[in-house]
């Protein structure tokens, strides 16, 4: 069997039913760029990617999806999405989303040595923003 030729991710993609409270949350929250909008779908900048592919989640309006029924989490079997920080940012920064209200969980996991925050976005899906920390044993 050959190798993977997987270089980065490339994007994420959630089928929302609230496009404007989620573009808000996922730009206003947790600082994403918006690189593209529109009453379909909104792409937001994560970072660079690999070869010129931009590092992406993309938020789907499931009204104009081919699933027209609204999503629920039951139905999925995403059980998070998780965004690498710098180890120097974590306190600050669980500080920062618990003003905007939200509620967050911090768990260690010692046999990768990373240090994780866990919350929800509007629609309910498991946010993880995960820093490396070798003194995570």
């Amino acid at each position: 069997m050959s190798k993977s030729t997987i270089k980065a991710l490339g994007e994420v993609n959630l089928r929302v039913k609230n496009l404007k409270e989620m573009t808000e949350f996922y730009t206003k929250v947790l600082g994403l760029q918006t690189i593209y909008k529109s009453k379909k779908h909104v792409f937001l900048k994560v970072a660079n990617g690999y070869a010129g592919h931009t590092q992406v989640v993309a938020l789907f309006n499931y009204r104009y999806g081919g699933n027209k029924r609204a999503p629920e989490i039951a139905s999925t079997t995403l059980e998070h999405i998780a965004f690498n920080i710098d180890l120097r940012d974590f306190e600050l920064e669980k500080k920062r989303l618990e003003r905007y209200g939200l509620e967050v969980t911090v768990e260690l996991h010692p046999e990768v040595h990373w240090r994780s925050m866990y919350f929800e976005d509007p629609e309910g899906n498991k946010i993880e923003l995960v820093a490396y920390d070798k003194n995570v044993k």
